[in-house]
């Protein structure tokens, strides 16, 4: 009864995220000065910024540089580099597991006895899912924070109909609007370099300051032909937050006689690739 529990959870899970899902809709300007903006965006993002250690199961689903990605992982994050991420497979050992220390990253498949050891966590997170995140971008992206960027120098803006925009010192441009009787980040926009591809965030489905679901769209900057709809969705459940982790969750015993990988290896395995009928759309 339990197994079939946990297999109706994660198909419910996948459902989920294959629902159509909006995109960050943001003013035309002008955007303004206004003593009150430092404000709201400090209560808006005060959740998030507080947030030290963060556990939830994710279903992943989009497509990026033209590949298909589909799957769910088991994540904790520690402020500081640390996480974990297990990608649970339906029967038996899980597909891989992903254990990293101050972003030094360690990835185990129990299954094909492969591993990796002492690789950058971004570039393995990458590898995965073609999003280049430090272990802090990560949780500060899945918390509501966008990144692990502080605001830069240059004060809040407000809009005429009540957002309020905050420019990040990584140049994101972060955007706030009130959700009911609460500020809360609706998403945010990098910035994009001649010749080069950033990401929009979009928030939704917030609960208790935490978002339920976080989706990315790949912008193009000038110059850059746009050749596939990049996109990646996230979708959160059972989150929990600041609470205690085992230090052990963030180490993995990889045992003698395994076969070591690269990172070329690791992104054709593809273990989290979308392995359905190309007819299948998505979200």
């Amino acid at each position: 009864m339990l197994r079939a529990c946990a297999i109706v959870a994660a198909v419910a899970l996948l459902a989920a995220a294959c629902a159509t899902v909006g995109s960050l809709q943001v003013p035309p300007g002008p955007w303004l000065p206004d003593q009150a903006a430092s404000d709201v965006f400090d209560e808006a993002t005060r959740p998030c910024r507080n947030v030290r250690t963060l556990t939830a199961e994710i279903a992943v689903r989009g497509q990026v540089a033209g590949s298909r990605v589909r799957g769910r992982v088991i994540a904790g994050f520690e402020r500081g580099g640390s996480v974990r991420l297990e990608a649970p497979a339906p029967f038996g050992a899980p597909i891989f597991i992903l254990a990293a220390r101050d972003d030094r990253a360690v990835i185990w498949f129990p299954r094909d006895k492969r591993f990796m050891r002492d690789a950058a966590f971004d570039d393995v997170i990458e590898a995965l899912i073609g999003l280049r995140r430090s272990g802090d971008d990560l949780l500060a992206l899945v918390s509501g924070c966008l990144g692990s960027a502080a605001p830069g120098p240059d004060a809040p803006l407000r809009h005429a109909q009540g957002w309020v925009m905050a420019r990040l010192v990584d140049g994101t441009a972060a955007y706030v609007r009130r959700d009911g009787q609460t500020w809360r980040v609706a998403g945010g926009r990098q910035a994009s370099a001649p010749g080069q591809l950033a990401w929009t965030v979009f928030y939704d489905r917030v609960a208790s300051g935490f978002p339920a679901l976080v989706r990315l769209t790949r912008d193009a900057g000038a110059g850059v032909p746009r050749a596939s709809n990049d996109s990646l969705t996230m979708q959160l459940s059972q989150l929990d937050t600041n609470t205690v982790i085992d230090p052990r969750a963030f180490d993995v015993h990889v045992p003698a006689g395994a076969s070591p990988i690269t990172l070329d290896d690791l992104r054709q395995m593809g273990p989290l690739a979308d392995r359905t009928a190309s007819q299948d759309h998505d979200p």
